[in-house]
């Protein structure tokens, strides 16, 4: 009779002890999902280069915001015809400082 008595006294608790795992084990797993997810691959990069003829040409780089479709300029090289360089630098600036 004493063994039949510990025996469900030890199962009672057994039983108590998982539930109280699973409990902590769904309270540990909810989540705040108020944040959007980061926005991987928004800012893509292309570059360019050209020829014009007798030495003359230009390359350079832009920017795309692939989610408003939004490019810009970051940095462009122009030969123009009386042989002086028109450059354009925003290397060192950020997307939304760029005009």
């Amino acid at each position: 009779m004493k063994k039949n008595m510990l025996l469900r006294e030890r199962v009672r608790f057994y039983i108590l002890g998982i539930l109280s795992i699973i409990g902590l084990l769904v309270l540990s797993g909810s989540t705040n999902h108020s944040q959007p997810p980061p926005n991987y691959g928004r800012y893509q990069i292309s570059s360019w280069g050209a020829y014009f003829g007798n030495s003359k040409g230009g390359y350079g780089a832009f920017i795309i915001d692939t989610i408003t479709g939004e490019t810009k300029t970051v940095y462009s090289h122009f030969t123009s015809p009386d042989n002086e360089p028109v450059i354009t630098n925003n290397l060192n600036k950020t997307f939304y400082s760029i005009k």
